[in-house]
């Protein structure tokens, strides 16, 4: 069978669908050598691994990747006799040539839920194509059973044609060796105990309610408390002014530190080091971040909405709203006031948690829907 990707998302620095995208393609590399695999991209594709002899790398430089695969998919799959086309992000080619059949991932529909999520211009883009995608797929993937749920209410597809896979999360890598972690935390200028949030500043992740929970936390300290950080990794993304804006009048922005873009090694020693993890976002179609945060056995802050209790289940701390900054500010103070005994009940839920989901099971579970 020979199997197209879209494979726009395999960058070098990649996003959530871009590790997703990466863990499958990796396993299919490794284990099936029974079909032949062309991915497709408006851009060059990366991996850090040697891709076999059945796989095939086609690229053509076009500035906009949506109108790319839409306008130029179907001449793709004509021109390399194609049997399945899997669209990795929400869209598929306009036209369906010949008997190829259509296998489509929907990771979220955060621009059909939350308002001012995005610019106009994505908004637009998304709105325009995935209806009609999600229409002409015969088979659509779902990230979690939320995800799910979002296209038969918006879009109105039979159940029967959706099916949930899990992702998963990275496997956490051997533990730094001495002094690394310190180095890392003199290079972001943490100089004590810190809470941790690793992913894109923007709007739909709710940083400004950690902002304002942690100025609340800090507020109630003693004096003579020892310093307390809270570290911000990430890029900044989609209408990032309102964090700067709201860490430019903190009380404590000297003790608010963001890093930008960090690397592998940096994140993991950031993990490492982190007193608990907190990821209070709006809408996830799945949470990749809760589950790296399990992997280093951290106490985890994050809402009781969309995808993010599929993750989590028992082994996190839910804030009673998205936006209640007092609700913040007390599971802040309850994480840095466990014990060590605590920390070790939370970091063996941690492990049972992550261990329900697998990267080798999302792959097993996504060949079997594209061969089907």
């Amino acid at each position: 069978m020979r199997i197209g990707i879209d494979a726009r998302p395999l960058r070098k620095q990649r996003a959530g669908i871009g590790t997703y995208v990466y863990n499958i393609v990796k396993y299919l590399n490794e284990t099936n050598k029974d079909n032949e695999y062309f991915l497709f991209s408006s851009k060059e594709v990366y991996v850090d691994f040697e891709l076999g002899n059945n796989w095939h790398v086609v690229t053509e430089d076009f500035p906009v990747g949506t109108l790319w695969l839409a306008m130029r998919g179907s001449s793709l799959i004509k021109k390399y006799d194609i049997d399945v086309f899997w669209g990795t992000q929400h869209v598929l080619p306009w036209g369906k040539p010949g008997k190829v059949r259509y296998v489509l991932t929907i990771c979220d529909l955060a621009q059909f839920r939350i308002k001012n999520i995005g610019s106009r211009y994505n908004t637009i883009i998304q709105k325009a194509f995935v209806k009609s995608s999600c229409r002409r797929a015969d088979r659509i993937l779902a990230i979690s059973e939320a995800t799910k749920y979002d296209i038969i209410d918006i879009f109105g597809i039979e159940s029967s044609r959706i099916a949930c896979t899990y992702l998963a999360g990275t496997d956490r890598p051997e533990q730094s060796a001495e002094g690394e972690i310190e180095q890392v935390k003199k290079k972001f200028n943490i100089a004590g105990k810190y809470f941790l949030y690793v992913s894109t500043i923007e709007p739909r992740k709710n940083v400004e309610t950690i902002i304002s929970g942690f100025d609340m936390f800090m507020s109630r300290r003693s004096s003579d408390a020892e310093p307390f950080y809270m570290v911000l990794a990430g890029g900044l993304g989609w209408k990032y002014e309102g964090v700067l804006e709201l860490i430019g009048k903190s009380s404590y922005k000297d003790n608010i530190i963001m890093t930008g873009f960090i690397s592998q090694k940096e994140k993991q020693c950031l993990f490492e080091g982190a007193d608990a993890f907190v990821y209070p976002s709006l809408y996830e179609g799945f949470g990749i971040p809760l589950l790296e945060a399990m992997n280093y056995g951290l106490p985890i802050i994050t809402t009781n909405v969309s995808s993010l209790p599929e993750v989590g289940q028992d082994a996190v701390m839910y804030m009673k709203e998205p936006k209640d900054a007092q609700s913040m500010c007390e599971l802040m103070k309850k994480c840095s006031e466990l014990s060590d005994s605590e920390r070790m009940t939370i970091a063996c839920n941690d492990k049972k948690q992550r261990d329900k989901f697998s990267w080798n099971k999302c792959a097993c579970e996504t060949l079997g829907f594209l061969t089907e």
